[in-house]
């Protein structure tokens, strides 16, 4: 079949898929940050403009809700946010370049996935069929042009897992050095991609089983000693999360509900997968593939490693259901080559299928792809609640006040949207939790503008004190200059 010939092409199948992205994306390459997860976005890009504006130390990633502090706080190792600084520095803010870099992160990330399905012994023609179907997975449709670390965690964890097979192949001391390598980077920007390590535990035990100690140690040793970095980073700043969920997962909230996880995990499957991680096109190849999997006589031996990080991610995803929960869809991006290795073998099956009808079948579920991911996540990039009135006026409430000047916000529940926009530093709060007290204890700490977006402020005589007349009011939005009360 002619579609065939298509992928039997890695060099045509990846240009033609990047030509493709690139006209799908038309519309977003210069859009600013709106609409899902705006809130992680802008939390990534205020860590980016702080590195390039204020210290390029990439031990001190900084926030602009910092009230009048240094607004240091660190979470995962930001390499992707000091390296997307330095174009910053070089080239000017523009959100064009940020986009095209993760991109750029994107296609590295196809590239090792079409490698990681080559290391199996699979032709060019199922890696470059299990490459496309992964590119056109719905949700990295999405992340694919929007900053997050993420995306540079799984192109690093594909990688590790490409060097994980090759070393189990060829038992080759350089492939487990790549490995390890690309483990901890990947592991530093985001902490959950470790779960690839236990993908080592099963040629760990089997090389012990072989009794070569002394080679089996060193090799452990070296894996260990390129992980420290990574690990280091984390014993160091887990502390200074404090109780976030993310740490406490399942304990993280005393109304934990049984019901309400069992219905997380039930969306989660018969929702998420199939219409946003795996794409429609490729959810027949997905059943195939397990079919194919169950089947298979060599299966459990031969994807020992892969079944291992099966199960700890399975672990780490029932630990943090309640924190997943529908909406945090990034958070499952280490299942997503492992969920499209499943897709490969799925599609393999199908186009090798004797049948020409199933072959037909076969190809146009491959044709479809990028339409289906392109219909699913376009609106996803609709602007959501108030971001709309905060875009329209974006320059008027940047420019309204001096960068300099420390302000007010809310509400604003993310604590990095608005002042991500404005431009600006300080406190905010959410949900009208603002009392009188609060806010002047922000003006003494140097607070001059409160930028509001409910009328809480205007209801409560205790907070209208503290406030001169409006200078901004259009669209739901106010601007107040702050004013001392007499009590103060």
């Amino acid at each position: 079949m002619s579609i065939l010939r298509f992928f039997k092409n890695p060099v045509w199948a990846l240009g033609g898929f990047v030509l493709l992205s690139v006209a799908l994306h038309w519309s977003i390459w210069d859009r600013d940050i709106m609409g899902i997860h705006a809130w992680r976005q802008t939390q990534t890009m205020t860590v980016v403009e702080n590195f390039a504006a204020e210290d390029m130390n990439i031990l001190n990633p900084r926030f602009n809700c910092r009230g009048n502090e240094d607004g240091i706080e660190r979470m995962e190792f930001p390499l992707m946010q000091w390296g997307f600084a330095w174009f910053y520095k070089w080239f000017g803010n523009d959100m064009t370049t940020v986009r095209i870099l993760t991109f750029i992160i994107s296609v590295v990330g196809a590239v090792g996935f079409y490698n990681l399905i080559r290391t199996f012994g699979q032709s060019k023609l199922v890696g470059m069929i299990g490459a496309w179907c992964f590119t056109w997975s719905p949700v990295l449709f999405y992340y694919s042009v929007n900053p997050l670390p993420d995306n540079l965690a799984l192109c690093f964890g594909i990688w590790s897992l490409v060097f994980l097979k090759k070393h189990q192949n060829q038992q080759d001391d350089g492939s487990l050095l790549w490995f390890a390598t690309f483990l901890s980077l990947a592991t530093a920007v985001k902490l959950p991609f470790v779960l690839f390590g236990a993908g080592y535990i099963p040629l760990f035990w089997k090389q012990i089983g072989a009794g070569d100690f002394k080679r089996t140690g060193l090799k452990l040793l070296l894996l260990l000693a390129l992980m420290a970095p990574a690990l280091a980073w984390y014993v160091w700043v887990i502390p200074q999360w404090g109780n976030a969920g993310i740490v406490t997962g399942v304990t993280a909230d005393s109304a934990f509900d049984l019901q309400t996880v069992l219905s997380t995990i039930w969306g989660t499957f018969h929702s998420l997968l199939p219409e946003l991680f795996l794409n429609y096109g490729s959810v027949l190849f997905f059943v195939v593939g397990i079919v194919v999997f169950v089947r298979s006589k060599s299966s459990a031996s031969f994807f020992k490693s892969e079944l291992f990080i099966l199960a700890f991610l399975i672990l780490f995803y029932v630990y943090e259901v309640n924190m997943i929960g529908l909406a945090h869809d990034y958070y499952l991006f280490p299942f997503i080559p492992l969920l499209f290795l499943i897709v490969s073998a799925g599609a393999k099956r199908i186009i090798e299928n004797e049948k020409q009808w199933i072959r037909v079948i076969g190809a146009i579920a491959l044709i479809i792809l990028p339409f289906t991911a392109y219909l699913r996540a376009i609106d996803r990039w609709i602007p959501m609640g108030g971001e709309e009135a905060l875009h329209e006026h974006k320059e008027e409430l940047r420019n309204l006040i001096p960068d300099t000047a420390l302000v007010v916000v809310g509400n604003d529940a993310s604590r990095h949207i608005v002042l991500y926009h404005i431009n600006k530093k300080g406190w905010t709060f959410e949900q009208d939790w603002l009392l009188a007290t609060d806010l002047k204890e922000y003006i003494q700490n140097g607070a001059r503008y409160l930028y509001s977006n409910t009328d809480h402020v205007e209801k409560s005589p205790n907070i209208r004190q503290y406030l001169d007349e409006p200078i901004f009011d259009k669209s739901g939005i106010k601007v107040y200059p702050l004013k001392k009360s007499t009590d103060s």
